[in-house]
């Protein structure tokens, strides 16, 4: 019974989650504050802030997949007890949020133009323009406020970190209120508003994560803040990877809905709104993930491999579990759910009746996602990012070039999604077979001190 016990991992998987499924839902609850208060201001706006925030969230996914993966090596250093180890791997992800919001900050303003090349409604170009480089330029803030969040579920304090995203998503309610509609005295900016509020909110969850690590000694720490150049680039080497993993995700989907809008406007709507939906899945199973990647860290830290698998196995169901009620309500309630999106316009009707046919392709694929998330977050803090990095792009790159012919010899709906089903399916095989040969156990991530 005591061995049993020892193993039963879930309580902890649990207790880590709730923060978890937070952070990484911050981003996107913010930008649905915005869409939300746009509504109020013009139909320019509410156009513009699809396209420009999708944009926003592809290149800031490299960024935050890169500086966001310090985590891990705090993990790992908390489980071998390593207490400067800690609070260098810290440092780590906060010398990458600062190269990356100084690169970030320079690109801005070019990338912006892009839009004027889309062609869109004049005033729709120009309000996506403004939308992505006021975000863009403000990168640094939620990088590095991503870098201390992943210190802090790190070392297993998880609560502060849903604190933080509490205050901040409070923040950014009331600023785009204020901003987008010039309430309480402040200026009427429109979607400029919106994007400083998201702005000015990331900067105070930026600011309250600087008082938590100086609270803690971590800038005080003058070894622990020295840069280890050799130590840096190693540390690139594995965080970079698993940035360009989750920026080419984000890619293939985006590609996927351009593809499909080329089928017309209903199919196009009605394929975003199945993924906002699906969202209401994936999000809680991403924090799983992270929760089950935290774990897997204090383990191999703590030089426990054998705990691995049960790690991995054990939060697989609990997603499984997860995956398989949504998927459940989405195949038998996707009318009411598709209601809420499709609005009354004309094309509400039609956009209902393909949203009923699509969720049951999405109630399909959660069942499979289940591993793809999960096992996928388990290899990544098992060290294996540039195995998944260079794997997910092959596997993209079939999934882009079957879509595309799929698209020039026999366009149709139903094809497009069931393609996307399979490289779903296909992938989770992948990192289960991944996972199952064990080759993650050779991979060293931290040094070991020495006797």
């Amino acid at each position: 019974m005591k061995q049993r016990l020892r193993f039963n991992h879930i309580p902890r998987l649990l207790k880590l989650a709730g923060p978890m499924i937070l952070s990484t839902s911050a981003i996107t609850m913010m930008q649905i504050i915005d869409t939300i208060v746009l509504s109020y201001d013009s139909s320019q706006a509410l156009a513009a802030i699809g396209p420009s925030s999708m944009a926003v969230i592809l290149f800031q996914g490299f960024l935050f997949g890169t500086a966001g993966y310090a985590g891990t090596f705090v993990a790992h250093n908390h489980g071998r007890g390593n207490r400067q180890g800690v609070i260098a791997s810290a440092w780590l992800g906060i010398y990458t949020a600062l190269a990356a919001g100084l690169a970030a900050l320079l690109v801005a303003w070019p990338l912006a133009q892009l839009f004027l090349l889309a062609g869109h409604a004049p005033q729709v170009a120009r309000d996506e323009q403004t939308y992505f480089w006021i975000c863009m330029a403000g990168s640094l803030f939620p990088v590095f406020g991503s870098s201390l969040a992943g210190w802090l579920s790190g070392i297993g304090r998880p609560a502060l970190v849903t604190a933080v995203t509490f205050s901040s998503l409070i923040i950014n309610a009331l600023l785009a209120w204020g901003l987008v509609l010039g309430e309480w005295g402040l200026p009427r900016m429109g979607i400029a508003g919106a994007a400083l509020a998201t702005v000015s909110a990331q900067l105070v969850a930026a600011l309250l994560y600087a008082l938590l690590f100086a609270r803690a000694g971590g800038f005080s720490n003058q070894a622990a803040r020295c840069l280890n150049r050799v130590e840096f680039r190693r540390f690139l080497s594995l965080a970079a990877p698993m940035g360009l993993r989750i920026s080419g995700e984000l890619a293939a989907w985006t590609l996927f809905l351009v593809v499909v809008g080329r089928l017309g406007t209903v199919e196009l709507a009605a394929s975003s709104i199945a993924f906002r939906i699906n969202g209401i899945a994936f999000f809680p199973a991403l924090g799983l993930g992270q929760a089950a990647g935290i774990l897997v860290g204090h383990a191999r830290g703590a030089g426990r491999d054998d705990e691995v698998p049960a790690i991995a196995w054990q939060s697989l169901a609990v997603c499984e579990i997860w995956m398989l009620l949504m998927a459940t309500l989405f195949a038998t309630a996707a009318g009411p759910l598709f209601s809420i999106f499709a609005g009354t316009s004309p094309e509400s009707a039609g956009i209902i009746a393909t949203g009923v046919l699509l969720m049951k392709f999405v109630a399909v694929y959660c069942v499979f996602d289940a591993a793809n998330v999960m096992i996928g977050c388990v290899l990544a803090s098992a060290g294996e990012t540039r195995w998944i990095a260079r794997t997910f792009a092959i596997a993209s790159g079939i999934f882009v070039t079957l879509l595309w012919l799929i698209d020039r010899s026999m366009p149709d709906l139903v094809a497009e999604w069931a393609l996307a089903t399979g490289f779903v399916f296909c992938t989770a095989v992948v990192w289960v077979l991944r996972f199952r040969t064990g080759r993650w156990r050779e991979i060293q991530l931290v040094h070991r001190p020495a006797a």
